[in-house]
């Protein structure tokens, strides 16, 4: 399989996003677009952040972390530079890009 590493974004990944990681033991995880309509609008909103694998890798670029494997989705806007942190929300814990800017 050729796959194609693009060497210009530095992915960084936070501490508390490697121990959720570890605890969820997986060592890739996959950033994708997130289109998201209300009342046929759509909305701008940061991408989405999973653990695991994508189900078309061939649609993502991927990079390598330490050893984290990150797939980015080929659909979204190349950064300089991207940090990918955990949050929670109520009892709900999951990944997120914390440096995401949408400018309107």
């Amino acid at each position: 399989m050729n796959l194609e590493l693009k060497t210009n974004m530095k992915i960084n990944i936070t501490q508390k996003a490697l121990e959720f990681l570890q605890k969820a033991k997986k060592t890739e995880l996959y950033i994708e677009r997130l289109v998201v309509t209300q009342c046929c609008i759509p909305l701008s909103t940061p991408p989405a952040v999973h653990k695991g694998h994508p189900n078309k890798p061939e649609d993502f670029h991927e990079y390598a972390v330490g050893n984290i494997t990150v797939y980015y989705d080929r659909n979204l806007i190349s950064k300089r530079e991207l940090t990918i942190d955990a949050q929670r929300l109520r009892f709900f814990k999951g990944l997120i890009i914390s440096d995401w800017v949408i400018k309107y």
